[in-house]
């Protein structure tokens, strides 16, 4: 499983638009795909700098937006309801089987996505997709560990940590199986047993990671 950060360039939505001039930020907390071009969306300003009534135009005028509703104000976030004829950026990640996580984060004229991928032939293939929508950046794509046994343990972390710092691994290796036994007082067999199976996970893990 992937985790990664795409910030996606949309100016055919108003929402991205309403934002272009640097003086909101909104969060889409919740969305709904009401068909292949209209979504709808539970939205929150988190931020605005300077007269709202400008981003509420931008948005309410753009020829995407629906519907447009204010549903509460508070002194520091502003509510909203908005139904968008912009499904692009999301299809383009649901479509190629990444799920997105919210909120998604509306600012500078882009939308930044977080989403989940459970490999990554997946995020290439939204990547394909988003190429139709705008200019689009990968910030970051990273592994998750979903699975128990993909993990290091304690013990073989510990293993490997001494192996490493008494050179076991150097170019010409300093110590032994029996020197590592030795200084963590277990078997030699167990020492062996470890280092063998957390260094098959980090090698698998790696490869995963740069396919």
């Amino acid at each position: 499983m992937y985790l990664a950060k795409i910030r996606v360039n949309q100016h055919t939505c108003s929402l991205a638009v309403a934002t272009t001039m640097g003086n909101a930020t909104i969060e889409l907390l919740e969305y709904i795909l009401l068909n292949d071009e209209e979504a709808l969306f539970l939205g929150r300003i988190t931020r605005m700098d300077g007269d709202p009534s400008k981003c509420f135009n931008a948005i309410e005028n753009h020829p995407s937006t629906r519907f447009f509703q204010i549903l509460e104000k508070t002194k520091t976030n502003l509510d909203f309801l908005a139904v968008i004829r912009d499904t692009t950026g999301i299809k383009a990640f649901e479509e190629s089987y990444c799920f997105i996580k919210p909120p998604i984060i509306v600012e500078n004229g882009s939308k930044l996505y977080t989403v989940y991928a459970p490999e990554l032939k997946f995020l290439r293939n939204a990547y394909e997709k988003l190429r139709k929508v705008g200019n689009w950046e990968v910030l970051e794509v990273r592994s998750i560990i979903g699975e128990k046994g993909e993990t290091l343990t304690e013990r073989q972390y510990a293993v490997l940590k001494a192996a490493y710092e008494m050179g076991y691994f150097d170019r010409k290796r300093k110590v032994t199986l029996e020197d590592i036994a030795t200084a963590l007082n277990v078997s030699k067999s167990a020492v062996h047993k470890h280092i063998q199976e957390g260094l098959c996970k980090i090698i698998s893990r790696y490869f995963a990671e740069t396919e």
